[in-house]
């Protein structure tokens, strides 16, 4: 028996919230399935960036079930911030507080959950929450390095090409 799921209930029954650090093994495991080895981050480097900008680091939950008693993080959005106002290698390994660009280093969601509109709920929201007035830092921009394939997503959030990147991550 085959079952299809109702995407616009699915995506309505996400949690959006912050991830916290002790669901960094989770979103490591989602970074190693979704990015190829020399452009997936380290543990290390998720557990740094959700400890210095927990409020760049948002996460997209299932609801606790008979069959998982919490929610189950099933994708992420990840960034840290720089003074910079593009990209650089160097922004793109710190975080800089006060920075008025938000490098996003992630997005990523479980391949089992991918073409639901998981990651364009996540991204939206995400934006959305950049923009709140009451946010500490008054961001300027959110910029981030794609693949061709995935420009058509980010643009359909709002983001606008701007061209080709000096930075290479990966190959």
């Amino acid at each position: 028996m085959s079952t299809t799921i109702d995407k616009e209930n699915f995506i309505n029954s996400l949690i959006i919230k912050y991830v916290d650090a002790l669901d960094i093994e989770r979103a490591f495991q989602l970074e190693s399935e979704g990015y190829p080895p020399e452009e997936a981050a380290t543990l290390e480097t998720l557990k740094y960036r959700q400890k210095v900008a927990p409020k760049l680091f948002l996460g997209a939950y299932l609801p606790s079930s008979s069959l998982s008693p919490s929610p189950q993080l099933i994708g992420y959005v990840v960034s840290t911030s720089t003074l910079s106002e593009t990209l650089t290698h160097e922004s793109m390994t710190l975080h800089e507080k006060e920075g008025r660009t938000v490098c996003i280093h992630s997005a990523c969601v479980d391949k089992r959950y991918r073409r639901y509109g998981v990651a364009t709920k996540l991204l939206s929201e995400y934006i959305n929450l950049l923009k709140k007035p009451d946010n500490e830092v008054k961001y300027k921009r959110c910029a981030l390095l794609a693949h061709e394939y995935l420009i058509p997503l980010y643009q359909n959030v709002g983001f606008k090409l701007i061209g080709e990147s000096e930075v290479v991550h990966g190959k």
